[in-house]
């Protein structure tokens, strides 16, 4: 057992090596320097008397951003200017890129000069700070009173595959499809001391998201929430990045008390007040309680516009229990392939549905480019390609770009499917598209013509009139849902995925007054736009202040 647990490591060591050396994405974003200054002054790194307690944790140190400060500030706060040996063992900062790590040296190096520490002294303060390691597997006996940083945003399918084994091993958050900086969080809040805060700048999407159930339950049961900085529209990172970031604070308490600030604007005076209202000096910061709850996504809009979510919720069921089905549209693993103009492929009929795409509906109508589906599949499953010669002829020419997708991989046998499986009944029922990212919400009509594209999700329903649900998802109650539920991504867009489209609460059809249905019915079917808000909240019986909380 021994030398299987040797060759184990020697295994996970060289996959590290070889990622660590390798030019391939490791989450490498870099703060802005008043960003850095914010939330080490928020987290209680502004004022510094002794620093005998204090011990930080940076965990991706990257080149430097935090480290280069948080040594400044160890060595200028106190009113004594501590020795090397006060300094030693105070920061511990690591990285899984060589190369970055040295530069965060080299500036730390720079700062302890500055302020007269000895060559000497210098270097040996830097090889007792800085590592070259990956945080999550790396041992480290010992715990501390700060974490801080910007984990790494690594995508799932970006980690080498023996390495996301291992974090999922080890890991009781690394589920589904989160992203390399949900351990981070785990494991920065595992080595908080009894009195340890942790603040990471980062995505907001596991705040809501279904990979970020198993970090959201246990953040809930072991830790409190004392600071969330919706950071929406705000530039906090040197470079571009595609997801907005959040700033959150975590204590090793059990306190439902937290500060939510939706705009900032980086001063140290508003860092030093909210540092103030967490030891518990009143300010006129906003406070709210009940933010975390389980594994539930956490509400953090408006507060007003939140309890009117909770009253909805209370008093409606939601979408799919009154019979509106929410479906994903098909992924094929090659589009250029399997969506065929018709009139340039020789292919059975029966093999090809009419393919809508997100790009045709994004203005609320129907702008079809008279593309078809090749569909390997029937009421049975994938077909045989021996009872289509046509499209088998098409899809041999194409078989090397095919058999290379990881579902032709895992099944020789039918390298020629798509990745999920089409339902050509559904093709021909009624249902309204709603794409898959859009700033505001849509939804379009189809009679039951189409088979949605992958990036399209669609609602089908046998209880309500889909003209009068057009409405409602065009309406302001619905962008109130989804706005609370999902996370924005660059340039304000919004998700409008299943997991959301879920969370939609919904009047049952049969329990609204005819008339009203009527009405309904016939400004879907007009466009009537102008009408929309005003039927919807007569249909979820807002009354005049709840109307307002809308914007009505």
């Amino acid at each position: 057992m021994h030398g299987f647990l040797e060759a184990e490591e020697a295994t996970l060591a060289a996959e590290i090596s070889k990622w660590e050396s390798s030019d391939s994405e490791k989450g490498q974003i870099y703060t802005r320097p008043e960003v850095v200054q914010y939330m080490l002054t928020a987290i209680g790194l502004g004022e510094i008397s002794d620093i005998s307690t204090i011990s930080v944790l940076e965990p991706s140190c990257g080149e430097g951003e935090f480290s280069t400060e948080i040594i400044r500030r160890l060595i200028t706060l106190p009113a004594k200017k501590p020795t090397a040996e006060d300094l030693a063992g105070k920061l511990f900062a690591m990285d899984l890129v060589g190369s970055s790590v040295a530069i965060a040296r080299r500036k730390a190096g720079a700062v302890l000069s500055q302020y007269g520490y000895s060559a000497e002294e210098t270097e040996s303060l830097l090889d007792g700070w800085f590592f070259v390691g990956d945080f999550l597997l790396e041992s480290i006996p010992r715990k501390f009173r700060f974490a801080i940083g910007n984990p790494p945003y690594v995508r799932v399918e970006s980690i080498p595959k023996v390495l996301l084994a291992e974090y999922r091993r080890k890991y009781s958050t690394m589920t589904d499809r989160a992203d390399l900086y949900v351990p981070f969080y785990e494991r920065a809040l595992s080595l908080l001391d009894p009195y340890g805060k942790l603040s990471f700048i980062c995505t907001d999407r596991w705040t809501k998201n279904t990979y970020g159930k198993s970090l959201r339950a246990l953040i809930d049961k072991n830790y409190s929430l004392e600071l969330y900085i919706d950071l929406y529209g705000i530039e906090a990172f040197e470079s571009s990045v595609m997801t907005y970031p959040a700033i959150t604070q975590f204590s090793n308490s059990n306190l439902d008390r937290t500060v939510l600030l939706h705009n900032t604007s980086f001063s140290e005076f508003e860092a030093a007040k909210v540092a103030r209202s967490l030891s518990g000096i009143q300010t006129d910061l906003s406070i709210r309680k009940g933010i975390t709850n389980g594994s539930k996504p956490w509400l953090l809009g408006a507060a007003d516009e939140i309890d009117l979510v909770r009253r909805l919720e209370a008093k409606y069921p939601l979408l799919e229990i009154v019979g509106c089905k929410v479906y994903i549209g098909a992924a094929t693993g090659a589009n250029k392939v399997y969506i065929v103009d018709k009139e340039l492929v020789d292919i059975e009929d029966s093999r090809l549905l009419p393919v809508i795409t997100a790009s045709e509906i994004k203005k609320g109508q129907v702008n079809w480019k008279g593309h078809y589906l090749v569909n390997t599949y029937d009421a049975s499953g994938v077909v045989n390609l021996n009872d289509y010669p046509k499209m088998a002829d098409y899809l041999i020419q194409h078989k090397p770009l095919l058999s290379a997708r990881h579902i032709a991989v895992s099944d020789k046998e039918r390298w020629y499917k798509t990745i999920d499986r089409v339902y050509e009944d559904r093709c021909k029922r009624p249902k309204l598209l709603i794409p898959d990212i859009s700033s505001d919400p849509v939804a379009v009509y189809d009679e039951g013509i189409f088979h949605p594209n992958n990036s399209i999700y669609y609602i089908c329903s046998d209880e309500w009139d889909l003209h009068a649900l057009k409405v409602i998802m065009l309406s302001r109650m619905v962008k109130l849902f989804i706005t609370t539920y999902s996370t924005r991504i660059a340039n304000g867009y919004l998700r409008f995925q299943a997991q959301h489209l879920r969370k939609i609460c919904l009047p049952r059809w049969d329990e609204i007054e005819c008339s009203l249905q009527a009405d309904l019915i016939c400004a879907g079917k007009a466009d009537d736009v102008e009408n929309y808000d005003h039927l919807a909240f007569k249909a979820y019986g807002l009354d005049a202040e709840e109307m307002e909380i809308l914007g009505a």
